[in-house]
């Protein structure tokens, strides 16, 4: 019977297609992260069909679902309504959570697997689907959001229940698994897009030594701003680039910052060099020596969640600077990496003065490591 009844893969989550990014509403880290898992199941035999949650951008109103070709994967935007205020957003994602139900119940089925993008309430609603009926799903779990940058949120348990009633799990560090007691073999670690571009472009070779950081310019975990203040730590022979783009305020109040600090040092040493993408980013990194993350981030945040930018700065042979957390500490992935284990300006800057310029390819191995794992995995239990 299994050879009339092909198995399928769906990939559930926040999907959108390359020539469709101004047209939804979309978080570009997530995105990118979706992108790299279809790959990741292509490359383990699989051509996933992809169901998006995405909500339309434009003026009020119905839309039906979308059907098209993404990454030569077929792509459903789920039918929803277009608005801004509160109340049609909550209309859209409720609509969603109708079709994708009668989906789960009636389309999919039980030689199917299902892997599920985790968010709060998608993972709930399929928590309590499964009970009525067995369906086999691999959750990917980016964040746990209740442990959020700011503080704990009071639903966490119940977050971190349903998590667990799904079957396997992709997790985005090596302290997840631990925490959610998950079982050996029935979970493998993806810490970020390990796709690693072609170099076509040296490194700077200025006798300066050029350090990145690349991200949104916000205020809550305070990556970028922190940068800055810890520039003014750094001996004359290092230069800072920041790239990424943020509100209008957050960028007047970095582009401020920056200033004072050049003028406090006496030289350019900080850049702002705006918001780069695409080959464009790949070759200004390419051209760099470390990246930083900067984040400020609580023990519990950072020990359920993993900052992305780390491994595109691996893919980019940038020597890595980043905060301790008990979770990415010691680590398969993590050697090579510099921690400091406090978030002050001086202690990030002591961490990248200490940090060893790496030879070009030398993260190599481990990302093409992360890679097979995440297809073996995939091979194994699609």
């Amino acid at each position: 019977a299994s050879d009339v009844y092909k198995r399928q893969v769906y990939y559930i989550g926040w999907y959108i297609a390359d020539e469709d990014k101004d047209k939804f509403v979309g978080n570009v880290p997530g995105n990118l992260k979706m992108h790299y898992v279809v790959d990741q199941l292509k490359r383990s035999g699989h051509t996933p069909e992809i169901i998006s949650f995405v909500k339309k951008k434009g003026s009020t109103g119905v839309y039906m679902n979308i059907n098209k070709t993404s990454q030569e994967c077929k792509l459903t935007y789920l039918t929803g309504i277009r608005g801004n205020s509160r109340i049609l957003k909550k209309m859209d994602f409720l609509i969603k959570k109708i079709i994708f139900t009668y989906y789960f119940l009636f389309n999919f089925s039980a030689e199917d697997t299902l892997v599920l993008y985790h968010s709060v309430e998608l993972t709930l609603l399929v928590a309590k689907l499964k009970r009525l009926v067995k369906r086999n799903v691999i959750i990917e779990v980016e964040e746990i959001y209740g442990y959020s940058a700011v503080t704990d949120r009071p639903w966490v348990e119940d977050e971190i229940d349903s998590i667990k009633k799904m079957d396997l799990h992709i997790c985005v560090n090596d302290g997840i698994p631990q925490g959610l007691k998950l079982e050996t073999g029935k979970f493998v670690v993806s810490l970020g897009v390990g796709n690693i571009p072609t170099r076509t472009i040296d490194r700077f070779n200025d006798g300066k030594i050029h350090v990145v950081y690349a991200g949104t310019i916000e205020m809550k975990k305070l990556g970028a701003m922190t940068a800055v203040e810890s520039a003014k730590f750094l001996p004359d022979y290092y230069i800072l680039h920041i790239l990424g783009f943020g509100s209008e305020e957050n960028m007047k109040k970095l582009k401020l910052k920056i200033s004072e600090v050049n003028n406090d040092v006496g030289s350019e040493r900080i850049k702002y060099d705006g918001y780069k993408s695409g080959k464009e980013l790949d070759d200004f990194l390419f051209s760099c020596h470390i990246g930083l993350s900067s984040n400020v981030m609580r023990p519990n945040f950072a020990n359920n969640s993993f900052p992305s930018k780390v491994i595109t700065y691996m893919c980019h042979d940038l020597s890595v600077v980043l905060g301790y957390a008990e979770a990415f500490y010691d680590v398969p992935m993590s050697r090579g990496w510099q921690f400091y284990h406090e978030y002050t300006p001086e202690k990030i800057a002591e961490a990248i003065t200490k940090v060893e310029i790496k030879p070009i390819g030398y993260y190599h191995p481990s990302i093409i490591r992360m890679n097979s794992n995440l297809q073996a995995f995939f091979k194994k239990y699609c």
